[in-house]
């Protein structure tokens, strides 16, 4: 009977730590390594020896909080209060649905059995909770990137334990601890207002990135503003000294010096360049951005390729595409800048494939790009101006077309693919 309950307690004790786990990873929005979930298996082997040697079910409880604790923070660095109350709160909940299921069981059942710790009543009702567990992680799983609905499913789940708690202290069928049960209730409280806390927390941080894409957005149109500005105030100078400029290029060709005349020529074609514009899209401001940037990787001796297929009458509005654009241009333009003489260049591809939109953006770089916890950070000392905003914007930009962002790197070629689901606008 020892032997077959040191398993059940370990796969019991197992289960909750890595589900415990591998659940806060869903909602605080990081992936797991390699070395979490082992350190999660032996923690469960940890847990499980204390367990067996008698020690009291408090003591237990704070040992795996600080290993759920510990493994997030590993992925949530600067956040160990986030971690804390991540794994408070689920060790708490896991407790409190215990309780309520061997409990309840004990009621329908009309037996005590199930609410005596070493009974193997008490170990069924564990592992229906741990499979109960299993199913809500695997619900969450399967819509990882619906916060909101995630969060509403797991305040559903505190709110029935709290009621289950009242349900509880008001039967008569089965004698309960009256202390307990006065715990429970204090407890599922608390849970219902951690929850609450949590989520006011997660809006406020929201809202503080919506404000810094907000900002961002504003430096790029700002930026782009001035370029334009300083290109058309270049052109109006030309046509401004025309008279001038023909004056001189007549006394070159009076006096037979062609040379001259040519080289001239090609000094006031310079600006005039800068300014042309090639169709590419229809739309004038991304028509205008794309030959901007064109321009600019010319300057820096860049090599630059397009290839332009965009569907014309579409629900894309023009801001969030030249958003998705600008940064991603931007991001290549830079990087490739830092790139050997072989890898300098930047090659921008729009397809249309069927209802979706593919942006592809290709560059070489001479810097790999920083990664942390499977996302890319600046490599600029200045985070504190607002940069590492640049793929945060243009994921903000794709949610609005249920889209998705796709990037790899290596041999010194960095990829950034796009993909837009967009719908078809009839025009009379």
């Amino acid at each position: 009977m020892q032997y077959s309950q040191l398993l059940a307690y370990l796969a019991a004790n197992e289960l909750r730590l890595l589900l415990g786990v591998y659940l806060i990873a869903i909602l605080a929005g990081f992936y797991m390594h390699k070395k979490s979930w082992l350190f999660s298996i032996i923690g469960g082997v940890l847990v499980t020896l204390l367990q067996m040697v008698l020690c009291s079910n408090i003591a237990i409880l704070s040992i795996e909080c600080l290993i759920i604790a510990t493994i997030s923070w590993q992925h949530l660095q600067k956040k160990i209060n986030i971690c804390l109350f991540l794994a408070f709160f689920y060790e708490v909940c896991v407790s409190l649905w215990d309780f309520l299921v061997a409990a309840g069981l004990g009621v329908l059942l009309h037996t005590k059995e199930f609410i005596q710790t070493d009974t193997v009543q008490h170990l069924a009702a564990i592992g229906l909770v741990r499979l109960l567990i299993l199913l809500i992680v695997l619900l969450c799983a399967k819509r990882q990137n619906a916060y909101d609905r995630n969060m509403r499913f797991i305040s559903c789940i505190t709110i029935l334990g709290f009621f289950g708690v009242i349900t509880l202290s008001q039967q008569s069928i089965l004698s309960l601890n009256e202390d307990q049960i006065g715990t429970w209730i204090i407890l599922s409280t608390i849970l219902l207002f951690a929850i609450l806390f949590y989520r006011l927390n997660r809006q406020r941080e929201m809202e503080w990135e919506i404000s810094q894409l907000k900002q961002e957005k504003t430096e790029i149109l700002e930026r782009d503003y001035q370029t334009l500005s300083r290109t058309y105030a270049a052109n109006a100078k030309l046509y401004h000294d025309l008279h001038n400029h023909i004056e001189a290029i007549y006394q070159c060709l009076t006096q037979g010096e062609l040379k001259e005349a040519l080289a001239y020529c090609e000094e006031l074609r310079t600006p005039i360049r800068e300014i042309s514009q090639t169709v590419w899209t229809g739309d004038k401001a991304i028509d205008y951005l794309i030959n901007s940037k064109m321009a600019l990787a010319e300057q820096k001796q860049i090599e630059t390729k397009i290839n332009i297929e965009y569907p014309h009458n579409t629900n894309i509005r023009s801001v969030d595409l030249a958003t998705i654009l600008g940064n991603l241009l931007d991001n290549a333009l830079e990087a490739a800048a830092t790139a050997p003489e072989p890898l300098r260049f930047l090659h921008l591809t729009i397809r249309r494939i069927n209802a979706m939109l593919i942006i592809k953006v290709k560059n070489g770089y001479g810097n790999a790009p920083v990664e942390n916890n499977g996302k890319l950070e600046t490599s600029k000392t200045d985070t504190a101006s607002h940069h590492g905003w640049g793929l945060k914007s243009v994921q903000t930009a794709a949610d609005r077309y249920d889209g998705a962002i796709t990037i790899n790197y290596q041999n010194g070629v960095f990829q950034a693919v796009v993909s837009l689901s967009f719908q078809p606008i009839k025009t009379k």
